[in-house]
C-alpha cells in the first residue's frame, strides 16, 4: 500500500504497464531512453508461483535500468483474487477487456499519486483479444483524465522480436513462469461499451479499487555506478 512516505518526485514521470512479455518492455525502453522517468505497474498471477512471476518482472526492470541508466520504481499487484472476481462476476467473454479497464484505472490512480504525465503500455493493434480496435476503444473509455500512449501500436510482431533480441529482453522472455489462467476460451474481440459497463455493474468498483490499493507494493532499482 502506498502512503505519503512512498512519494518520490521524478522530473518527467510516466506510468508503464509492464509485464514479462515481449511488448511492454520495449515500449517502456523507448520512453525511458527519451529521458522519461518510469513508475512501472505489474499485475501478477500464478497462485503459489506468483513470486516466480515477480522475480521475472524484476529481471526485466533491471535490464531497463542497465540500458537507460535511469532509476526505476516498480509496483506490483498480486492480481489472482481480483481477476477471479472479474471472471466469476462478469460476463466471462469480457474478462480480458474488463481486466484491462481495471488495470488502466489503477494506473490512473498511480499517475495521480506521482503526478505522472501519461500511462504507457505495449499494445499492438490486433495482437491479442483485448487489442482489437473495438476493444481498445472500450478500454480507453474508462479513463478520460490521463493520456494513454501506445508506442508500439503499429509495429509488426517480428520487428518487436528482433528489437527484443538486440536489447537482451528476448532471453528474459523465455524464462519459465506462470501463465494467466483467467483467459476465456472465447474472448470477445468486438466489445460494446454498453455491454461492458452493464457487466461491470456486477462488481463493486470502489471496493475493488480499495482492495487493489492495499495490495500494491514496490521496489526501487538504481543504475549501477561505474
Amino acid at each position: 500500500m502506498l502512503s505519503k512516505n512512498s512519494y518520490i518526485q521524478f522530473e518527467n514521470p510516466f506510468i508503464s504497464l509492464l509485464s514479462t512479455g515481449l511488448d511492454s518492455p520495449i515500449a517502456t525502453y523507448l520512453l525511458m531512453k527519451k529521458k522519461m522517468d518510469c513508475f512501472s505497474l505489474s499485475f501478477l498471477n500464478g497462485g503459489d508461483k506468483i513470486e516466480e512471476n515477480r522475480n521475472k518482472v524484476i529481471q526485466v526492470g533491471k535490464r531497463l535500468v542497465k540500458l537507460t541508466q535511469r532509476r526505476l520504481r516498480m509496483h506490483f499487484v498480486d492480481y489472482d483474487q481480483i481477476a477471479k472476481q472479474i471472471q466469476t462476476k462478469c460476463n466471462p467473454k469480457l474478462t480480458c477487456v474488463i481486466c484491462k479497464r481495471t488495470m488502466i484505472l489503477v494506473a490512473r490512480e498511480l499517475a495521480k499519486f506521482y503526478n505522472a504525465k501519461f500511462i504507457a503500455n505495449g499494445d499492438i493493434l490486433g495482437e491479442q483479444a483485448s487489442q482489437t480496435l473495438d476493444n481498445l476503444y472500450v478500454v480507453n473509455q474508462v479513463n478520460r483524465e490521463i493520456p494513454i500512449i501506445r508506442p508500439l501500436i503499429g509495429f509488426d510482431k517480428l520487428d518487436i522480436i528482433k528489437i527484443n533480441q538486440e536489447l537482451g529482453f528476448y532471453e528474459l522472455s523465455l524464462i519459465t513462469g506462470p501463465a494467466c489462467e483467467f483467459n476465456p476460451k472465447f474472448p470477445e474481440t468486438r466489445a460494446k461499451i454498453k455491454e461492458v459497463i452493464q457487466s461491470e455493474e456486477n462488481l463493486n468498483r470502489d471496493s475493488l479499487m480499495i482492495e487493489i490499493s492495499n495490495l500494491i507494493n514496490f521496489v526501487d532499482i538504481f543504475p549501477v555506478k561505474s
